[in-house]
């Protein structure tokens, strides 16, 4: 029974600096995705992600040289927001992707809903080696649902998202 008091007082030190750990991360994390707001990329970008909120979004996929956004309406509508054509940098740091992935929920509260979208991280083989990650938002089958339903008796977006 001694050693329960010991026990404890570990227990609780160890749960600490876990605590410690994750906060740091969770800062870290939030100050990359404010670095990520102020850059050019993003900048160019965000108007596409205010249209998005209009729009019938299916899914969104953020990889390292382009955005891609598909749409269920209009009807398989598919829209690239190709950095290298807009004379801007791929985002090769991992840790700098998911954070652009991040602030776009965070300034998109369409996609920061789980009842809406959902967030996965992907990854595959490149040919150098180095595996590809990437980041993707897909709607969750009961919005798409709504949102078909909603639209039902409207005609097809005019607009959709230009870019």
């Amino acid at each position: 029974m001694w050693w329960m008091i010991p026990a404890l007082v570990a227990a609780a030190a160890v749960l600490y600096v876990l605590r410690r750990i994750a906060a740091n991360r969770n800062e870290q994390e939030r100050m990359l995705m404010e670095r990520v707001r102020t850059t050019a990329l993003y900048r160019a970008f965000y108007p596409t992600l205010q249209r998005c909120e209009r729009c019938c979004v299916e899914q969104i996929l953020i990889r390292r040289e382009e955005i891609t956004i598909r749409m269920f309406r209009p009807m398989n509508e598919v829209v690239r927001f190709n950095f290298a054509a807009r004379a801007l940098e791929p985002v090769d740091n991992p840790a700098a992707l998911q954070a652009l992935a991040r602030a776009m929920a965070m300034d998109s509260p369409m996609l920061d809903d789980p009842d809406k979208f959902w967030f996965v991280r992907k990854r595959s083989a490149r040919d150098v080696g180095q595996p590809d990650v990437w980041y993707e938002y897909n709607v969750q089958p009961a919005y798409r649902d709504t949102m078909l339903r909603a639209w039902y008796d409207r005609p097809e977006p005019e607009d959709g998202i230009v870019s």
